[in-house]
């Protein structure tokens, strides 16, 4: 037989067109077809592969030689070649991200005989060539889908017809594929592959079926009970498809039927199976979490192919986890994603997710067409819906996360747009998968992917209507805000009574509202029901700039044009966060006091209550502890002539941590234990207290831990420090995990010579006020950072670093337990022989606690005092090497100092100004009262102890040599 190359036999027989290779010309009826040489070379190279599957590579090079062009190109010439064959365009049979292949090629075995002898029995109208079977690619398993195969192949097994239904690009194709192969395999059955998205009829699908089925003999009631007919895109032309299935089940009874669409048949028979998208990490997973789930593993899979390692590392993982979570698991979306790390690293894609669908806008060259880019399979879907369902998909851009039907037609509803309209276009962009639904009970929640919104919002800009929609948004927002309240439940954000989802929405509106386009008003309105849900979710930083916005815009609105209650809120949430981000805390004050006052003014209880905490915490965080133990007092009254058991409880709380703040740590420690007793006995009370402000149990352990310390008990307060950390909620964890680390935990381990842990803690903290914004607590925690590096040796570095955040605090308002650090600062400053500014920052410290009422840490003021003048007394004559003034002064502040301590009972702030009485030249009496005073503290201590004192003072005790006398 002669070879395909020589012309005398280079005449093929493709149905009703016939090609000869000897005069390169397409006839079809006999009459030449112009194609181009592009589409002829195509042609050409189809023919010699004889049925078989020729790469889309293979045919850019063939169409284009040594030249590199995008693969839509092949498209437009492939499709000029189907125009071309007309009826038997299905002869070219596209395997889905593989190639093609040409299904008449092997019956021109007999055509080439024809030549020679003469026709025999050419087909005719109504004959199809009888192609051999396509053979499936050899792809690997797709990732995250072993569940989903089984399932769809148990399916089949049950029903005949199943229909795979999702979005686009959420991988259909990709699962029909492989449920193919494993069908084949496993049941050594006939695998019937048709790609319906290049046809535009019905009667090419037709065509294409029948060509098909007759390739692989079956017939009437006698096929092949292992055969499974795959057709995959079929939402183009559902209707038709519908009808040829509906036809195919019942001419061929032991046929099974699989189709991937967008949306179902909706035909008898049908089991529909939607598939869902691979799985991703939640928010807060561990690395090993979000290494284990589907999306991530695609992701990194994708990106090795490219050649571009990745790192791994926990930082890199974690943003990876965080794109696979913003694209929804989509595996287009996460293919396209990962194409683009070689080009802008992990971290530039994770940025560039603002704008997805510029991002995703390049995947690999084997991709379809219509996914290439994630816009090209988002505008196949939208091109599918009517005019009036793309107008309701654009105006659902701005709902963020889920919403209800009533929400849905608020936004969309106007003159041409109406409610039945809406109800009608929601059920068919459902059965198209552009939006999904989930169920709580009966209730319905609707939901756009990510992707979908971007692109919906894109058609919402185009089409002018986005200030329409957002005011219709934004005063939707508003008005059930308002029926909430005035139905008695408060601002639903707030009492966390309505759906999380309404928070991203919110914001969105806030943002439009405050934008040239905008209404200040509303803004405002919302604003404050915002600020009070970011308050609850311990969003800080976003909610002090939030409401610090809108009582600024506030401010050029007329007075009744703004409820007070929605003004209240943003002051209480102003207030709340002011002393944790960057003060002022007299602004915080400030703000609590017109709380108050308003509460008072309408006899709101529940709001006086609200302010006597804020006050309370206002006045501490600013060192006022007198006006803070006032405040705590008048809510313990108010408690007790309301009758509130927990309030009460509450407020005595706070009463007793602000005693202690005062210096009456005996006292405040009786009163903490008998609250804690209490609430363990009602743990009612205690769940009431959390929910209106911190965990009662944590404030008592935090005081007593510092209370036990002081007295001397350093295992005890150790362990007391722990248990209040570990009643802290991990979802509302700021900022009163900080405030622990920094008010307890760091400064014990600090002051009790555990720098290790102390390092540990620090390092903790720093991370968590970098990452939330809690300026105040960062500066205070460097402050700490900085003593560590003094206690290392490092006087300088350190003593730089102190000097500036502190001031930086004291700047801020802020002086809730400064003392102590400019207690230490001032001991650096005499180190590097700066006395008379340690002194001048001593002084200023003690005339603050003494007008304020804050006498806790009074004893090391003194203290440091004595060490000044100590320090002072040093002279340069031989013969008298002290001055008496200076140690009288020193000895008298050390003596105060000790007096003090002993009348608050704070063993460790005795035991360190007794230390340093002892280091001054004394007499011998009074060198030896101070032993004496020192053998008895040291009864109270454990020998084996690891504060750097308590080691002092036992081997000092131990030591043989007296003290120096004063010469």
């Amino acid at each position: 037989m002669p070879s395909l190359s020589e012309p005398q036999s280079a005449v093929f027989q493709l149905g009703h067109a016939r090609v000869d290779l000897r005069e390169r010309v397409l006839l079809r009826n006999g009459e030449p077809v112009q194609v181009g040489a592009r589409a002829y070379a195509i042609l050409e190279a189809l023919i010699e592969a004889d049925g078989g599957l020729v790469t889309k590579h293979e045919l850019l090079a063939r169409a284009w030689p040594g030249v590199v062009v995008e693969e839509n190109n092949l498209q437009v010439q492939l499709s000029k070649l189907r125009r071309a064959l007309g009826d038997d365009r299905a002869c070219i049979v596209t395997e889905s991200g593989r190639g093609y292949r040409l299904l008449a090629a092997r019956a021109n075995e007999r055509t080439r005989s024809e030549i020679a002898n003469g026709p025999r029995n050419v087909p005719g109208n109504g004959d199809h060539p009888t192609p051999p079977a396509a053979r499936l690619p050899n792809l690997p398993p797709p990732i995250g889908r072993d569940h989903a195969i089984s399932s769809v192949l148990g399916a089949l097994t049950c029903g005949r017809a199943l229909t795979l239904i999702g979005s686009g690009g959420i991988g259909k194709t990709t699962l029909s594929m492989a449920v193919a192969q494993r069908f084949e395999a496993e049941r050594g059955g006939h695998v019937m592959v048709i790609e319906l998205a290049a046809m535009a009829t019905a009667d090419e699908v037709a065509r294409a079926v029948k060509a098909r089925l007759s390739a692989h003999g079956a017939s009437g009631t006698s096929g092949n009970s292992g055969s499974l007919l795959l057709l995959d895109n079929a939402e183009h032309m559902i209707a038709a498809v519908a009808d040829i299935v509906h036809r195919v089940l019942d001419d061929y009874p032991a046929l099974r039927v699989l189709v991937t669409s967008r949306e179902a048949l909706a035909i008898d028979r049908e089991t529909l199976m939607p598939v869902e998208p691979l799985a991703v990490p939640e928010r807060e997973a561990d690395e090993q979490t979000v290494r284990r789930q589907a999306a991530v593993q695609l992701f990194m899979k994708r990106v090795e192919a490219t050649g571009r390692p990745v790192h791994g590392d926990p930082e890199e993982i974690g943003l990876i986890g965080e794109i696979c979570r913003r694209l929804d698991g989509l595996p287009l979306a996460i293919e396209l994603a990962a194409a683009r790390v070689p080009t802008l690293g992990v971290e530039g894609v994770h940025r560039g997710l603002a704008d997805q669908l510029t991002l995703l806008s390049r995947g690999f060259r084997t991709a379809m067409p219509r996914h290439r880019t994630l816009r090209a399979t988002l505008d196949w879907s939208f091109a599918l819906l009517d005019s009036r369902s793309r107008t309701l998909l654009r105006r659902l851009a701005l709902f963020t996360r889920r919403f209800s039907i009533e929400s849905l037609c608020a936004v969309a509803c106007d003159a041409t747009l109406p409610v039945s309209t809406v109800i009608d276009g929601i059920g068919e962009l459902l059965a198209k998968s552009l939006v999904k639904v989930s169920f709580d009970g009966p209730i319905a929640h609707y939901r756009l992917s990510e992707s979908t919104r971007a692109y919906a919002l894109e058609h919402l800009l185009s089409a002018g209507e986005v200030k329409e929609v957002s005011a219709r948004h934004a005063r939707d927002l508003a008005a059930r805000f308002r029926n909430q309240e005035a139905a008695g439940s408060g601002p639903a954000l707030a009492t966390g009574e309505h759906p999380e989802d309404m928070l991203d929405d919110t914001r969105n509106a806030v943002d439009w509202a405050f934008s040239p386009d905008g209404d200040v008003r509303t803004g405002v309105e919302l604003s404050s029901t915002l600020v009070s849900a970011l308050l609850a979710r311990a969003k800080l930083d976003e909610c002090g700039r939030r409401a610090a916005l809108a009582l600024q815009a506030r401010q050029a609105l007329p007075e009744p044009a703004m409820p007070p209650a929605a003004a209240i809120r943003l002051k209480i949430a102003l207030a709340a966060v002011l002393p944790n981000l960057e003060g002022p805390v007299e602004r915080a004050c400030e703000l609590w006091r017109e709380v108050h006052e308003h509460a008072l003014r309408i006899e709101d209880d529940g709001l006086r209550a609200r302010s006597y905490w804020g006050l309370w915490n206002a006045m501490l965080s600013s060192g006022k502890v007198s006006d803070a133990r006032r405040y705590a007092e008048q809510f313990e009254q108010f408690a007790r002539q309301k009758h509130c058991r927990w309030q009460h409880i509450f407020a005595t709380t706070l009463a007793a941590t602000a005693a202690h703040c005062a210096g009456d740590h005996h006292g405040a420690a009786a009163t903490l234990e008998a609250v804690v007793q209490h609430v363990q006995a009602y743990p009612n009370d205690a769940a009431e207290i959390r929910q209106f402000a911190v965990d009662p149990l944590a404030v008592c352990y935090a005081g007593l831990a510092r209370i036990r310390w002081l007295e001397g008990d350093v295992g005890e307060a150790a362990r007391l420090a722990s248990r209040s950390l570990d009643l802290i909620p991990a979802e509302t964890m700021e900022p009163w995990f900080t405030h622990v680390l920094g008010v307890v935990a760091a400064p014990l381990a600090l002051i009790s010579g555990d720098r290790e842990r102390a390092r540990h803690y620090l390092s903790i903290m720093r991370s968590q006020t970098t990452l939330h914004r809690l300026t105040i607590w960062h500066e205070f925690g460097e402050c700490l950072a900085a003593i560590l590096l003094i206690h290392d040796g490092d006087v300088v570095r350190g003593l730089s670093g102190l000097e500036r955040t502190l001031d930086s605090l004291l700047a801020r308002g802020f002086r809730r337990l400064t003392s102590p650090l400019i207690v230490e600062c001032a001991q650096a400053l005499i180190s590097v022989g700066r006395t008379s500014d340690a002194l001048d920052r001593l002084q200023d410290a003690q005339a603050f606690c003494e007008i304020n009422g804050s006498f806790y840490f009074m004893p090391e003021i003194l203290r440091g005092r004595g060490l000044c003048a100590h320090a002072m007394s040093r002279t340069l004559d031989t013969d008298r090497p002290y001055d008496a003034h200076a140690l009288t002064r020193a000895k008298a502040c050390f003596t105060k100092a000790i007096a003090m301590a002993q009348s608050q009972g704070a063993r460790m702030w005795e035991l360190r100004a007794t230390l340093d009485l002892i280091k001054l030249p004394l007499g011998d009496e009074e060198a030896n009262e101070a032993r004496n005073a020192l053998s008895a503290l040291a009864n109270r201590f454990d020998a084996c102890s690891a504060v750097p004192e308590v080691r002092e003072m036992f081997a000092l005790l131990a030591s043989t040599q007296p003290s120096p006398a004063l010469s």
